[in-house]
């Protein structure tokens, strides 16, 4: 089962943040995200559970990338979820339990997000600032500027027209040592990577109003049931549900 009821969702090219007031995940299929996530629960302890862990009750906890997320059951607590880019923090941890007291100076701006009410421009300066107070010190950047260029490529390439291949002809290596260098550099497989890109793609569509099938489609998936098991795998939540108006407020930022 999985219930966002009447949540406000603020999302952006590789990020988004929701905000609920009553938030229960616990999906028939344990899941990982390719990315860290910071869950705050403004109003008292919520229920988490990963990996084969004893459930935890916390009000400030960091999720890194690729751990098994079994549940989160937090009953009219305000919860507060960001999905963060990337690298953008560091964990040697499965969960890293924070004192919910750093956040405090998130929590005017987090009042205007929960109705809706904050400017997308805010929400982009929110995010930066969830960063912060998760690490003060952050991970030095990992760059290299032909998987940098391969980044670009994938995100604007269909999912179904991603091919190592190509990929590695354009940036003039061979396919081993992209693979190699990919994973290196970004921590996932070029083909997961890939995948957790279309699905972006597909929620930057949402805004125009147009069939989940279509955008299926165009983002590169066969059809409607492999996007909705991506989307789930990015968010542990069916897109239909996410983008379901009567309980749902969609704000694109940048």
């Amino acid at each position: 089962m999985s219930t966002p009821l009447r949540c406000t969702v603020y999302y952006g090219l590789r990020r988004f943040l929701l905000l609920a007031p009553t938030f229960i995940l616990a999906p028939a299929t344990p899941y990982r995200r390719l990315t860290p996530t910071l869950l705050l629960s403004c109003k008292g302890p919520f229920q988490l559970e990963v990996n084969d862990d004893a459930p935890r009750f916390v009000r400030a906890a960091l999720i890194a990338p690729k751990v098994l997320r079994r549940r989160v059951i937090a009953l009219d607590s305000d919860m507060v979820i960001f999905d963060l880019p990337m690298h953008s923090v560091v964990t040697t941890e499965p969960v890293r339990v924070l004192e919910f007291e750093r956040f405090a100076p998130l929590l005017p701006a987090l009042s205007e997000a929960f109705p809706g009410k904050l400017p997308a421009a805010e929400a982009d300066r929110l995010f930066d600032a969830a960063v912060r107070l998760v690490d003060e010190t952050p991970p030095e950047p990992h760059h290299d500027p032909r998987i940098e260029q391969a980044l670009r490529l994938i995100d604007e390439l269909p999912f179904d027209e991603v091919t190592v291949t190509e990929l590695a002809r354009r940036l003039g290596l061979s396919p081993s040592r992209f693979r190699h260098l990919f994973k290196d550099v970004t921590g996932h497989t070029i083909s997961h990577y890939a995948r957790w890109a279309a699905v972006w793609r597909a929620c930057s569509l949402w805004s125009q109003g147009r069939r989940l099938t279509e955008i299926a489609h165009e983002v590169g998936f066969h059809d409607l049931a492999h996007l909705d098991h991506a989307f789930i795998e990015v968010f542990g939540l069916n897109p239909s549900t996410v983008i379901d108006p009567e309980n749902v407020t969609l704000i694109r930022c940048t």
